[in-house]
């Protein structure tokens, strides 16, 4: 049963072309930053990369493991689409997942699927996904929208497991 819902508006959609080279992670948050995002969507990522960094499932293992870090090089094509919310705490995961948000800082919940050498992959984008392009301008595109009304903020529990020792990640769902 659904028990949180909030309303937003669709606001400003905002497209992007990424550079050669480009991190992809570090790219939105700029621009979650300069155009003020505290709440928003990602409504389409496409285009080529040259590295990759997952965070996923990498092993067969128990439901409340946390995720691990899939590396990739080469050629490879990327898609994906997400949520952008608040941090209101920060959470360092970096070592086992990848995955570190800063207090006070947009946060990005961006599924990404790689296909690379016929392969693909889907999980949480992080850092380390580097734009490929022969020319100093890439295709890649990404399109993000702003979401007033509703927002996604993220937030770490009191509660400590020996799985996450830093605390329980939750996205709170609330209704600005």
């Amino acid at each position: 049963m659904v028990d949180i819902i909030a309303r937003a508006q669709m606001g400003d959609v905002i497209w992007a072309q990424l550079d050669r080279d480009a991190d992809l992670y570090t790219e939105i948050l700029e621009i979650c930053r300069r155009e003020n995002i505290r709440s928003g969507v990602v409504l389409n990522i496409v285009g080529g990369l040259r590295k990759a960094r997952l965070s996923l499932p990498v092993v067969s293992t128990s439901v409340d493991a946390p995720p691990g870090i899939l590396e990739l090089e080469g050629m490879m094509e990327a898609q994906g689409i997400g949520t952008i919310g608040y941090s209101a705490d920060t959470y360092d995961s970096e070592d086992t997942s990848g995955i570190i948000y800063h207090a006070g800082e947009p946060n990005l919940h961006i599924h990404l699927t790689i296909t690379h050498e016929g392969k693909s992959y889907m999980g949480h984008l992080i850092e380390g996904c580097i734009v490929r392009s022969l020319h100093p301008r890439s295709h890649f595109t990404i399109v993000l929208a702003k979401t007033p009304g509703a927002l996604l903020n993220f937030r770490v529990s009191e509660e400590k497991t020996e799985k996450y020792p830093n605390g329980l990640p939750i996205h709170d769902l609330v209704q600005e």
